[in-house]
């Protein structure tokens, strides 16, 4: 009796521990819609508010939205691949950018984060505070001095993302997903915040390139991105 009490009780807890670990490893799967809104000095032709909508699953994202013509932004977190998709009037096109033109982007900025002691509670989701700083360098001296300094209030939460790999573009080694920003220039705050966090299926088709875009490649590429601020 005493030996089968002990592989009983070895049992439960394998059983807990397997529970808990499958737990905390389920990615985040579903949708969270983002309201990005100016306080302070707006001009109300300049400084219109955009709603966007973030699909998600593990470190992948897919945003949709909308700036006079739809716009999707397809990006893995874990490969470091970017995907930009548009529909014109003319027809669907499109552009990829590869690792290495990703880590050469990220080369150009330097992120420090500060943890700040507030929280905030955002569609039923707990998020910790950060003051980012971030040194975006010119394209030709790295000296810091001739760059430029971009300070951003961000809340993220634990729940969403597969690791830090989800901020790999935006806040790279920043832990847990944005669902609050807020920035200020020139009078101007900009605050993105989540309006909705809903989880649903999600499929890997969701990811993909519609074979119907033609994908820019050379000088072609480089306006879009010049266009998109990219």
């Amino acid at each position: 009796m005493k030996k089968l009490m002990s592989i009983l009780t070895v049992a439960v807890v394998c059983n807990a521990l397997i529970y808990s670990s499958f737990a905390q490893k389920t990615p985040f799967a579903g949708t969270v819609k983002f309201e990005q809104k100016y306080e302070g000095n707006i001009n109300p032709q300049k400084h219109i508010p955009i709603e966007a909508t973030y699909t998600i699953f593990e470190n992948k994202t897919k945003v949709t939205l909308f700036m006079g013509v739809n716009v999707f932004i397809i990006q893995d977190g874990d490969a470091l691949v970017r995907t930009v998709l548009i529909d014109i009037p003319q027809g669907r096109i499109g552009l990829t950018d590869s690792k290495e033109e990703v880590d050469e982007e990220l080369l150009m900025k330097k992120f420090t984060y500060a943890e700040r002691d507030d929280t905030k509670t955002i569609c039923g989701y707990e998020c910790k505070g950060y003051d980012v700083t971030c040194i975006v360098m010119s394209d030709d001296d790295d000296d810091e001095d001739e760059a430029t300094e971009i300070k951003t209030i961000v809340y993220t939460t634990q729940e969403i993302g597969k690791d830090n790999n989800i901020n790999a573009f935006d806040y790279p080694g920043l832990s847990g997903f944005p669902l609050y920003t807020e920035t200020e220039a020139d009078g101007v705050k900009t605050i993105v915040q989540a309006k909705e966090v809903k989880k649903s299926k999600v499929k890997a088709t969701d990811f993909l390139i519609p074979s119907d875009y033609k994908m820019l490649e050379g000088e072609q590429k480089e306006g879009l991105k010049r266009n998109l601020g990219l």
